[in-house]
């Protein structure tokens, strides 16, 4: 299907460009997300972190990365940063010291919560959408990721 945005006299315009377009939007948010976690001292990578032992519980550190998408610097030095601060345990194997288990701690968990109401606060009147169309915008991007998702770095379908 043709992209309705696209102008038949310029046959490409930035300002209509749908990737362009997404990348701003991601631009903008990540801004927006950065600017309210870091009232509360917390990075993205941080946040990444927290929503994955949230939503996944207790894991490696490869589990974390790939849910997280975060270069393994990034996200030792976030995990670090986090166990310093008593948000996270970095459990150790006793076999193997190259392996570790990251979980949330009580304090983590109810630093998360409030962090959750800051994000829904900053986030509410930027995104504040009926519920419908809330739902549509969502399935919309839902089905953009798995599009892209199936698509390689060479930019063929896999």
């Amino acid at each position: 299907m043709k992209n309705p945005l696209h102008k038949a006299e310029h046959p490409f315009d930035l300002e209509t460009f749908l990737p362009y377009k997404l990348s701003v939007v991601s631009r903008l948010t990540q801004g927006l997300l950065a600017s309210a976690l870091g009232k509360s001292g917390v990075t993205i990578a941080q946040w990444r972190v927290y929503l994955c032992l949230t939503k996944l519980g207790p894991m490696h550190l490869n589990g974390i990365a790939d849910f997280t998408l975060l270069p393994q610097s990034s996200l030792s030095r976030s995990i670090a940063q986090m166990d310093e601060r008593g948000l996270v345990r970095n459990a150790r194997n006793e076999n193997d010291r190259r392996i570790s288990r990251v979980e949330l701690t009580p304090e983590g968990r109810k630093h998360f919560e409030l962090l959750t109401v800051a994000m829904n606060e900053a986030c509410d009147a930027v995104f504040d959408m009926e519920p419908s169309q809330l739902a549509e915008f969502v399935l919309t991007i839902d089905k953009l990721i798995a599009r892209l998702s199936g698509i390689d770095a060479s930019g063929s379908q896999s």
